[in-house]
C-alpha cells in the first residue's frame, strides 16, 4: 500500500509531539514527497536536515536524484550529483543508473556515455545494468558502432 500522505501527516504530528527526527526518519519523508511528485517539498525537507544537523547521506541524495528523473529534469539531477560529489559523498551505483537513465530517456546518449567515463575513477565498477542502458540507448538511436566499441571495452 502506497499512503505517502499519511506518512507526511506522521512525520509533522511526530514533530508537534516532540520526537526529533533522524536521517532514516527524513529519508522516508523525501521519498514520500518524491512520490507525491512534490520534488520541492523533498528539496525542503534537505533544507530542513542540514538546519537540524542532521547529516544527510546517499540515500538522500539518491532519492532526490530519483524525484527529478522522474518529473524529468534530469538536467538538475546532473547538477545535483555534481554538488553531492563535491561535497565528498561518494554515490552508489543506484546514483548512477539514476543519472544514466535519465539521459538515456531524454536522448541525451552522448553525455550518458561520458558519464560513463568517470565512474571507474570515482571508485564505482559499473554494473551490467549501467552498461545496458546505455547499450539499449544507444542500439535505439542507430549508433551501432559506438555500441559495438562500448561493448568490446
Amino acid at each position: 500500500m502506497k499512503h505517502y500522505g499519511i506518512v507526511v501527516s506522521m512525520c509533522s504530528q511526530m514533530e508537534l509531539l516532540g520526537v526529533s527526527h533522524n536521517a532514516y526518519s527524513l529519508n522516508i519523508l523525501i521519498n514520500c514527497c518524491c512520490k507525491l511528485g512534490r520534488i520541492d517539498f523533498g528539496f525542503s525537507v534537505l533544507g530542513k536536515m542540514l538546519k537540524l544537523g542532521v547529516q544527510p547521506d546517499v540515500v538522500t541524495f539518491s532519492t532526490l536524484l530519483n524525484g527529478l528523473r522522474n518529473q524529468n529534469k534530469i538536467f538538475e539531477a546532473v547538477s545535483i550529483f555534481d554538488e553531492m560529489t563535491e561535497r565528498g559523498y561518494q554515490p552508489h551505483l543506484i546514483a548512477y543508473s539514476t543519472i544514466l537513465k535519465g539521459l538515456c530517456k531524454t536522448g541525451n546518449t552522448d553525455r550518458a556515455v561520458r558519464f560513463l567515463r568517470p565512474m571507474e575513477s570515482r571508485g564505482s565498477e559499473p554494473n551490467i545494468v549501467a552498461y545496458n542502458t546505455i547499450l539499449d540507448c544507444l542500439c535505439k538511436k542507430g549508433l551501432l558502432k559506438e555500441a559495438l566499441d562500448l561493448f568490446s571495452k
